[in-house]
């Protein structure tokens, strides 16, 4: 009996739940440790070249050129978003963290930090060599998606106490995203709350890579795209509606299949089949970034949070290169 009807009924498990245990416990201590070792998030090579301009003004050249770089801005960004604190207090730790380290490099304002967040050039990137390697390679990745809430700092509770009513603005934001079963990210996006799964699943996909799979819950199925996804070469592992029908027409046959094999078989079967657990890795993941990094945006504009989302990733990326827990279920 699946859980959710067991919670329903009150029925307790035949079989106790399974437990697990962590096989590499010192690498991956050794790798948490990594994560408080802020050094390691700074690109290789001369920081001061790769973050600072040192000609702004150039002959023949019309006004002033940017003189921090967008590398710079990202690291900032990246530290901002890891410890949650105010923009002063960046500009102040970033002062610091040269100093302690030797570097002649200049901080931006608090100001000037507001106005670049929301046209900084930043996109997801794959830390993990063998990850890297693989789309070098051009070999086919599966991803897992799915989406979730995350608040951010407007009138909420309090509005909701004091008015007997909720804020006119809504303090939510949807968070797509898409991941592999290695759980690196692969892409995010930060929409408004009122996009439906499957308005943003086409962007989920937006990948530079091959994908052979593509595993989402209901919510996200669509005969059209399934079909598509189907005559393209891809395994849409998406479970059809509850009442959902066989059609027999030319344009539903991945739809048809599924709504055959499962009226015979059961949904168990189809999950067991095509690997539909495999999606329980991206609501870990979202898990994951809601208790370790946190579950509030700290930007308000809708560009920033959307730059604010793939710094998110890219720190979950670089925390997996340093080193991940391998479990195997307790005998």
């Amino acid at each position: 009996m699946p859980y959710k009807a067991r919670l329903k009924t009150g029925e307790p498990r035949k079989r106790a739940k399974p437990g697990y245990a962590v096989t590499n416990a010192h690498e991956y201590n050794e790798s948490l440790k990594r994560r408080g070792q802020l050094s390691l998030y700074c690109p290789d090579g001369d920081l001061k070249a790769l973050f600072i301009n040192d000609t702004p003004y150039q002959k023949g050249v019309s006004g002033q050129s940017r003189t921090y770089s967008d590398a710079y801005l990202e690291l900032i960004f990246i530290f901002y978003r890891l410890f949650g604190w105010g923009m002063r207090q960046i500009t102040g730790h970033m002062h610091e963290f040269w100093a302690l380290r030797g570097l002649d490099i200049g901080v931006p304002s608090f100001g000037l930090l507001s106005e670049r967040f929301h046209t900084l050039e930043v996109q997801v990137k794959q830390r993990c060599a063998r990850v890297a390697e693989r789309l070098r390679n051009g070999e086919a990745i599966s991803l897992i998606v799915d989406s979730s809430g995350m608040n951010f700092g407007r009138a909420s509770e309090w509005h909701r106490q004091k008015y007997g009513r909720d804020a006119s603005q809504t303090p939510w934001r949807k968070m797509h995203l898409s991941i592999d079963p290695e759980m690196n990210v692969h892409h995010i996006a930060i929409t408004e709350e009122n996009v439906s799964d499957e308005a943003g699943l086409n962007a989920m996909l937006a990948v530079d890579a091959n994908v052979d799979c593509v595993i989402a819950d209901g919510a996200y199925y669509s005969i059209a795209q399934t079909e598509a996804w189907s005559a393209c070469g891809v395994l849409p592992v998406i479970p059809p509606p509850a009442n959902a029908v066989v059609h027999n027409q030319p344009a539903t046959r991945w739809h048809d299949h599924l709504v055959r094999y499962i009226k015979d078989k059961g949904i168990h079967a189809f999950r067991n089949k095509y690997g539909y657990g495999q999606r329980a890795l991206v609501e870990a993941q979202i898990s994951r970034i809601k208790r370790c990094i946190g579950a509030r945006l700290l930007t308000r504009k809708t560009e920033s949070q959307q730059r604010e989302g793939v710094i998110i990733a890219n720190l979950v990326n670089l925390w997996n290169s340093f080193g991940k827990a391998v479990c195997v279920k307790n005998a």
